[in-house]
This record gives C-alpha cells, sequence and structure tokens, in this order.
C-alpha cells in the first residue's frame, strides 16, 4: 500500500515536471467476485499536488502507459528490497524481459463507479461487508455449499459448488491479521498532516480559478444541515450572529464532539477519480 502511493507520486511529479506532494488513500481488496484471493489496490487521489512553494498544480491527463511503466518500477524494486533470495531476482529479471510495457495485466472497459463519489461508495461497502453476501448462497446441505456470482468478464451469472471447509477456506483467508489497516493514508491525506493543512488545502481549492473536473467536495456539519432541513445550525435563532461550534450532544449518546473541532465547519478538497 505504501508502495501505492510512492507510485502515484512519481507519476504524478513527473508528468508535472516538477516535485509535488500529493494525497492518496489507499484501500486493500482481496476477494475476487468469486470469493478467490485476487490482491489489488484502490487508489483514491488527489487530482494534483502542491509544490515546493506551496502552489497546488492540478492536472487533467495522465499517459497511460506512463502508469504502467512506473507500477511496474515501484513494485519490483519494493520486491527486490524487501525479499531477499536469488529466486526473487531471477523472477524480477523475467518481469522485465517479459513485460517491458509495464505490468497491468488486467484492463477492461465496463461500468466503473463514475467519479469519486461512486468509488468511495463501493469501496465502503466492500470494506463492511463479506466477501460474497448471505443472498449469494444458494443452498447448503451440511456438506456442500453452492453460490453464485456474476462473472467479471462476461458478466454473466455463475453457479459454483464446493464443500463446506473449501467454502470456509476461501472466506477466512481475506481476514486480514490483527492490527493490520485495510484503508491508510498517505501525504496530504496522511492523519498526522491533514489537521495541520486543511486550511492550506481550503484556501488553494478556493483560489483554484476553473473547478477540477471528477472531483467532489466532502462536506462538514455545518453544510449537511443547511442541505437537508435549510437552516444555519451555527447562526443564532435570536439574534442571527454566528455561532462557534463548542460541541454537539446527543440525549442517548452524550457529546459526540467535545470542544471546537474545524473538521465540522471547513469544507475540504479531497479525491480524484480512483
Amino acid at each position: 500500500m505504501k508502495t501505492g502511493h510512492a507510485f502515484f507520486q512519481d507519476v504524478v511529479s513527473y508528468w508535472l515536471k516538477e516535485p509535488v506532494d500529493v494525497g492518496s488513500a489507499v484501500v486493500l481488496q482481496t476477494a475476487g467476485r468469486s470469493g478467490s484471493f485476487n490482491p489489488h489496490l484502490h487508489i483514491l487521489c488527489t487530482s494534483g499536488g502542491m509544490t515546493k512553494d506551496g502552489r497546488f498544480k492540478g492536472f487533467g491527463f495522465i499517459d497511460f502507459d506512463l502508469l504502467h511503466t512506473k507500477w511496474q518500477y515501484h513494485l519490483l524494486e519494493m520486491l527486490r528490497k524487501n525479499v531477499k533470495s536469488k529466486e526473487i531476482k531471477e523472477k524480477i529479471d523475467r518481469c522485465w524481459r517479459d513485460y517491458p510495457n509495464g505490468l497491468v495485466a488486467y484492463i477492461e472497459k465496463g461500468n466503473v463507479p463514475k467519479g469519486g463519489k461512486g468509488l468511495a461508495r463501493y469501496l465502503a461497502k466492500y470494506v463492511v461487508s463479506p466477501p460474497i453476501s448471505l443472498k449469494r448462497i444458494i443452498k447448503y446441505d451440511g456438506k456442500k455449499v453452492r453460490y453464485w456470482y456474476n462473472d467479471h468478464a462476461t458478466g454473466r451469472r455463475i453457479e459454483e459448488e464446493v464443500d463446506a471447509l473449501t467454502f470456509i477456506g476461501r472466506m477466512v483467508q481475506h481476514i486480514l491479521p490483527k492490527g493490520f489497516q485495510r484503508i491508510r493514508y498517505y501525504g496530504l491525506h496522511a492523519t498526522s498532516r491533514a489537521s495541520r493543512i486543511r486550511k492550506e488545502l481550503k484556501d488553494l481549492l478556493n483560489d483554484t480559478s476553473e473547478p477540477v473536473t471528477g472531483t467532489y467536495r466532502v462536506t462538514g456539519y455545518r453544510d449537511r444541515i443547511k442541505k437537508s432541513f435549510g437552516v444555519d445550525p451555527l447562526l443564532c435563532p435570536k439574534c442571527g450572529d454566528e455561532m462557534e461550534l463548542e460541541g454537539i450532544w446527543h440525549p442517548e449518546h452524550g457529546w459526540i464532539v467535545d470542544k471546537r473541532d474545524s473538521f465540522f465547519t471547513e469544507k475540504i478538497p479531497v479525491y480524484n477519480d480512483g
């Protein structure tokens, strides 16, 4: 996952012809549609990066071939540094020879979630859900499990029947080790940095003369209340002056937010198309 961020930062810096600091949220997905082990990364990223002098420099297009070759370089270098064996060295050398155009092995046209919102919604559903939902299990007779999935290539429904232990094995292989984070944030989106530079990011986005396509904003508590009920919760109903948010209290759960937190009153720029 760390390599995925390094790859993206290298790509953007190379494309913009100067070093920039980017932000990314990297989500690890391990399950294929059939429940097989198919580890891959989804990277939700900023549509550009911050230069050393504090400017935000965006991009509208990146050459696809560049993504192929840069990913190959970063992935193979990561393996070379972390797996010390003669066999891995031979396999890495063979990868360079056999794949001169890069390592993206499977890309298709299809119903990709539209925009950052669609991808974020898809990933959120995946992260909190098991590899296969109960409604896809057709029957279980105590020994065998029959279930279905939509084939990724053809879109057709495929049914498969396996013994119970094989089915359990397919499911538990997606349980990550204790403490392993399925979602990680890097660069401008790193938790330790985001709180410090949120205001700078907001000002940079507001100063952008042209809207960045394919992106969306995460709105806070104030904007959600205004959109849903047409009322600004931070305007005093008596005098109309703007109040400061000190906390949010729930009659059952108590203080949800104690002390003022700027996250609830500011808009922040987030992710480009994955």
